[in-house]
Protein backbone atom coordinates (compact mmCIF):
# COMPACT_ATOMS: atom_id res chain seq x y z
CA UNK A 1 0.00 0.00 0.00
CA UNK A 2 1.42 3.46 -0.72
CA UNK A 3 1.84 6.22 1.48
CA UNK A 4 -0.84 8.06 0.01
CA UNK A 5 -3.15 5.40 0.11
CA UNK A 6 -2.17 4.29 4.15
CA UNK A 7 -3.29 7.86 4.52
CA UNK A 8 -6.50 7.83 3.07
CA UNK A 9 -6.79 4.49 4.65
CA UNK A 10 -5.78 6.08 8.23
CA UNK A 11 -8.31 8.50 7.88
CA UNK A 12 -11.04 6.39 7.00
CA UNK A 13 -10.30 4.02 9.94
CA UNK A 14 -9.91 7.04 12.42
CA UNK A 15 -13.11 8.44 11.41
CA UNK A 16 -14.69 5.04 13.25
CA UNK A 17 -12.26 4.68 15.80
CA UNK A 18 -10.27 1.53 14.17
CA UNK A 19 -6.95 0.72 13.80
CA UNK A 20 -7.64 -1.67 10.55
CA UNK A 21 -8.89 -0.97 7.02
CA UNK A 22 -12.33 -1.75 7.37
CA UNK A 23 -12.72 -2.20 3.44
CA UNK A 24 -12.14 -5.02 1.11
CA UNK A 25 -9.47 -6.45 -0.88
CA UNK A 26 -6.23 -4.22 -1.66
CA UNK A 27 -5.72 -4.02 -5.23
CA UNK A 28 -3.11 -1.60 -6.72
CA UNK A 29 -3.18 1.85 -7.11
CA UNK A 30 -6.61 1.96 -5.48
CA UNK A 31 -7.27 4.05 -2.37
CA UNK A 32 -10.34 2.09 -1.29
CA UNK A 33 -12.16 -0.80 -2.89
CA UNK A 34 -15.71 -1.84 -1.41
CA UNK A 35 -17.14 -5.55 -2.55
CA UNK A 36 -19.73 -5.36 0.13
CA UNK A 37 -19.00 -8.30 1.70
CA UNK A 38 -20.66 -9.64 4.61
CA UNK A 39 -24.43 -8.60 5.22
CA UNK A 40 -24.25 -5.06 6.22
CA UNK A 41 -22.04 -2.29 4.99
CA UNK A 42 -19.16 -1.62 6.48
CA UNK A 43 -18.01 1.10 9.35
CA UNK A 44 -16.87 3.71 6.69
CA UNK A 45 -20.60 4.49 5.69
CA UNK A 46 -23.30 6.32 6.56
CA UNK A 47 -26.77 6.53 5.15
CA UNK A 48 -28.75 9.70 5.24
CA UNK A 49 -32.42 9.64 5.40
CA UNK A 50 -32.19 5.77 6.10
CA UNK A 51 -35.22 3.34 5.46
CA UNK A 52 -34.07 -0.06 6.45
CA UNK A 53 -36.37 -1.92 4.15
CA UNK A 54 -34.93 -0.03 1.27
CA UNK A 55 -31.51 -1.50 1.08
CA UNK A 56 -29.53 -4.42 2.39
CA UNK A 57 -25.95 -6.03 1.80
CA UNK A 58 -26.37 -9.66 0.73
CA UNK A 59 -24.15 -12.63 -1.55
CA UNK A 60 -21.57 -9.37 -2.49
CA UNK A 61 -23.84 -7.06 -3.30
CA UNK A 62 -25.54 -3.36 -2.24
CA UNK A 63 -29.04 -3.63 -3.21
CA UNK A 64 -30.85 -0.48 -3.38
CA UNK A 65 -34.46 0.31 -4.17
CA UNK A 66 -36.10 3.52 -5.87
CA UNK A 67 -39.26 3.78 -5.07
CA UNK A 68 -40.14 7.27 -4.41
CA UNK A 69 -39.68 10.57 -6.25
CA UNK A 70 -37.32 12.92 -5.01
CA UNK A 71 -33.49 14.67 -6.01
CA UNK A 72 -30.22 15.23 -3.99
CA UNK A 73 -31.79 19.04 -4.11
CA UNK A 74 -34.44 18.62 -2.32
CA UNK A 75 -33.26 16.49 0.58
CA UNK A 76 -35.94 13.77 -0.16
CA UNK A 77 -33.79 11.01 -1.85
CA UNK A 78 -33.81 7.73 0.85
CA UNK A 79 -30.71 6.02 1.95
CA UNK A 80 -28.42 7.93 0.24
CA UNK A 81 -25.01 6.26 1.09
CA UNK A 82 -22.29 8.01 2.26
CA UNK A 83 -18.47 8.12 2.92
CA UNK A 84 -17.87 9.38 6.66
CA UNK A 85 -14.28 10.17 5.75
CA UNK A 86 -13.74 13.48 2.81
CA UNK A 87 -12.56 12.29 -0.14
CA UNK A 88 -8.54 12.08 -0.50
CA UNK A 89 -6.27 14.43 -0.98
CA UNK A 90 -4.98 14.98 -4.79
CA UNK A 91 -6.15 13.62 -8.18
CA UNK A 92 -8.50 10.86 -7.97
CA UNK A 93 -11.40 8.98 -9.77
CA UNK A 94 -14.35 7.02 -7.85
CA UNK A 95 -16.48 4.54 -9.92
CA UNK A 96 -19.42 2.26 -9.02
CA UNK A 97 -20.38 -0.59 -11.02
CA UNK A 98 -24.08 -1.77 -10.54
CA UNK A 99 -26.95 -3.63 -12.95
CA UNK A 100 -30.33 -2.11 -12.74
CA UNK A 101 -33.34 -2.72 -15.36
CA UNK A 102 -34.58 0.89 -16.40
CA UNK A 103 -38.43 -0.51 -16.04
CA UNK A 104 -40.21 3.06 -14.62
CA UNK A 105 -38.31 5.51 -17.37
CA UNK A 106 -37.45 7.82 -14.07
CA UNK A 107 -34.20 6.43 -12.45
CA UNK A 108 -31.54 8.19 -12.21
CA UNK A 109 -28.65 6.36 -10.21
CA UNK A 110 -25.87 8.85 -8.70
CA UNK A 111 -22.64 8.41 -7.41
CA UNK A 112 -21.59 12.75 -6.16
CA UNK A 113 -19.43 14.17 -3.50
CA UNK A 114 -22.92 15.81 -1.18
CA UNK A 115 -22.89 17.62 1.55
CA UNK A 116 -26.49 18.71 1.40
CA UNK A 117 -28.73 19.89 -0.60
CA UNK A 118 -27.37 23.03 -1.46
CA UNK A 119 -24.07 21.81 -1.65
CA UNK A 120 -23.07 18.72 -3.68
CA UNK A 121 -21.97 17.75 -7.00
CA UNK A 122 -23.30 14.64 -8.86
CA UNK A 123 -23.09 12.23 -11.89
CA UNK A 124 -26.01 9.77 -13.13
CA UNK A 125 -27.13 7.56 -15.87
CA UNK A 126 -30.39 8.81 -15.56
CA UNK A 127 -33.68 7.46 -17.89
CA UNK A 128 -36.69 10.05 -19.29
CA UNK A 129 -39.06 8.22 -21.01
CA UNK A 130 -41.89 9.77 -23.09
CA UNK A 131 -45.58 9.89 -22.67
CA UNK A 132 -45.72 7.52 -19.89
CA UNK A 133 -43.43 4.91 -21.90
CA UNK A 134 -45.48 4.91 -25.05
CA UNK A 135 -43.27 6.19 -27.19
CA UNK A 136 -39.65 5.48 -26.25
CA UNK A 137 -36.89 6.31 -23.80
CA UNK A 138 -33.76 7.73 -23.13
CA UNK A 139 -30.84 7.12 -21.32
CA UNK A 140 -28.58 10.54 -20.43
CA UNK A 141 -25.18 11.15 -18.48
CA UNK A 142 -26.08 14.21 -16.45
CA UNK A 143 -24.18 16.24 -14.38
CA UNK A 144 -24.45 19.09 -11.86
CA UNK A 145 -23.18 20.76 -9.46
CA UNK A 146 -25.14 23.08 -6.53
CA UNK A 147 -22.93 25.70 -4.62
CA UNK A 148 -24.50 27.30 -2.02
CA UNK A 149 -27.92 26.39 -3.53
CA UNK A 150 -26.75 27.89 -7.02
CA UNK A 151 -26.92 25.51 -9.75
CA UNK A 152 -25.14 24.32 -13.20
CA UNK A 153 -26.08 21.45 -15.45
CA UNK A 154 -25.66 19.01 -18.07
CA UNK A 155 -26.96 16.23 -19.96
CA UNK A 156 -26.20 14.34 -23.36
CA UNK A 157 -28.47 11.12 -24.59
CA UNK A 158 -25.87 7.91 -24.30
CA UNK A 159 -28.39 5.13 -25.02
CA UNK A 160 -32.00 4.91 -26.64
CA UNK A 161 -33.96 7.64 -28.19
CA UNK A 162 -37.70 9.23 -28.66
CA UNK A 163 -38.42 6.68 -31.03
CA UNK A 164 -36.42 3.62 -30.06
CA UNK A 165 -37.42 1.38 -27.23
CA UNK A 166 -39.01 1.66 -23.83
CA UNK A 167 -36.19 0.48 -21.03
CA UNK A 168 -36.80 -2.93 -20.11
CA UNK A 169 -34.98 -5.03 -17.79
CA UNK A 170 -33.84 -7.12 -20.99
CA UNK A 171 -32.99 -4.09 -23.01
CA UNK A 172 -31.05 -2.03 -20.81
CA UNK A 173 -27.44 -1.63 -21.43
CA UNK A 174 -25.81 -3.50 -17.99
CA UNK A 175 -23.92 -4.21 -16.55
CA UNK A 176 -23.01 0.03 -16.24
CA UNK A 177 -19.96 1.94 -14.86
CA UNK A 178 -20.50 5.62 -13.60
CA UNK A 179 -17.76 7.44 -12.48
CA UNK A 180 -16.59 10.82 -11.32
CA UNK A 181 -12.28 11.82 -12.45
CA UNK A 182 -11.20 14.85 -9.77
CA UNK A 183 -8.20 16.50 -11.59
CA UNK A 184 -7.06 19.94 -9.83
CA UNK A 185 -10.36 21.83 -9.46
CA UNK A 186 -12.68 20.28 -12.21
CA UNK A 187 -14.48 17.33 -11.64
CA UNK A 188 -15.32 15.30 -15.46
CA UNK A 189 -18.50 12.78 -15.43
CA UNK A 190 -17.98 9.39 -17.54
CA UNK A 191 -19.98 6.43 -18.12
CA UNK A 192 -19.63 2.77 -19.71
CA UNK A 193 -21.77 0.80 -20.76
CA UNK A 194 -20.41 -2.82 -20.75
CA UNK A 195 -23.55 -4.35 -21.61
CA UNK A 196 -22.84 -2.96 -25.04
CA UNK A 197 -19.10 -3.85 -25.34
CA UNK A 198 -17.67 -0.37 -24.70
CA UNK A 199 -14.20 -0.68 -24.34
CA UNK A 200 -13.50 3.39 -23.31
CA UNK A 201 -14.67 5.37 -21.23
CA UNK A 202 -16.97 7.97 -22.48
CA UNK A 203 -16.61 11.50 -21.10
CA UNK A 204 -18.89 15.29 -20.62
CA UNK A 205 -17.99 18.48 -19.55
CA UNK A 206 -16.08 19.33 -16.24
CA UNK A 207 -17.33 20.86 -13.47
CA UNK A 208 -15.20 23.42 -11.45
CA UNK A 209 -15.72 23.52 -7.87
CA UNK A 210 -13.00 25.09 -5.69
CA UNK A 211 -14.07 24.47 -2.51
CA UNK A 212 -15.98 20.65 -2.30
CA UNK A 213 -17.73 20.05 0.57
CA UNK A 214 -19.40 16.71 1.54
CA UNK A 215 -17.93 13.06 0.79
CA UNK A 216 -18.65 10.49 -1.79
CA UNK A 217 -21.77 9.33 -1.42
CA UNK A 218 -23.79 6.66 -3.83
CA UNK A 219 -27.84 5.72 -4.48
CA UNK A 220 -30.96 6.16 -6.64
CA UNK A 221 -33.91 8.42 -6.87
CA UNK A 222 -37.13 9.13 -9.19
CA UNK A 223 -37.09 11.72 -11.11
CA UNK A 224 -40.90 12.48 -11.41
CA UNK A 225 -43.28 10.04 -9.34
CA UNK A 226 -44.42 6.76 -11.38
CA UNK A 227 -45.42 3.44 -10.61
CA UNK A 228 -43.23 1.04 -9.96
CA UNK A 229 -39.71 1.12 -8.42
CA UNK A 230 -36.03 -0.04 -9.24
CA UNK A 231 -33.58 -2.35 -7.55
CA UNK A 232 -29.76 -0.61 -7.92
CA UNK A 233 -27.76 -4.03 -7.09
CA UNK A 234 -23.91 -2.75 -6.54
CA UNK A 235 -21.01 -4.78 -7.36
CA UNK A 236 -18.36 -2.91 -5.99
CA UNK A 237 -17.38 0.93 -5.05
CA UNK A 238 -13.67 2.04 -5.81
CA UNK A 239 -11.58 5.22 -5.66
CA UNK A 240 -8.19 5.28 -6.89
CA UNK A 241 -5.21 7.96 -7.90
CA UNK A 242 -4.35 9.87 -10.32
CA UNK A 243 -0.52 9.50 -10.97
Amino acid sequence: MSLRAFSFAATLAGSIGLLVTPFGTAVADALLLDEFNGDKLGGIWEVLNEDPDGYIVEDGKLLIVGASRGHLKSAQVPNVIRLKAAPPKGDWVATIKFTMPYQTGREAPFLAIYEDKDNHLAATTNAWSYYGGTRGARMYLSGWKRTKGKESSFGKVIWGGAKGAVFTAEKAPNPILLRITKKGRTYTPAYKLEGMKQTGWNAHEKLTVLRPKGSLAIGIFQSEKVKGETPMSIDWFKIEALK
